[in-house]
């Protein structure tokens, strides 16, 4: 029977890696929104740098997650009992 601990593992696991996939999509749709849409295009040039910096955001954050899940989780193997 699994313990408190491994549960507690697996649903980190599966959090780490559910979040870039969410985040990753969810950050790509609005940014399209934002750039197609959301400004003007003779306003572009000028926001590209903010636009720049919240790409940053959006994906660093899944890049991180991913690789904490690889680092933490590495030599670990969880039993799918």
């Amino acid at each position: 029977m699994p313990t408190t601990k491994d549960k507690s593992r697996k649903l980190i696991r599966l959090l780490l890696l559910i979040y870039p996939i969410f985040m990753g999509l969810m950050g790509t749709i609005s940014l399209i929104v934002l750039v197609t849409w959301g400004i003007p295009q003779e306003d572009l040039q000028s926001q590209l740098p903010a636009i720049l910096i919240l790409a940053l955001v959006i994906y660093g954050t899944c890049a991180a997650s991913i690789a904490i899940r690889a680092i933490f989780f590495k030599k670990e193997k969880i039993s799918q009992e």
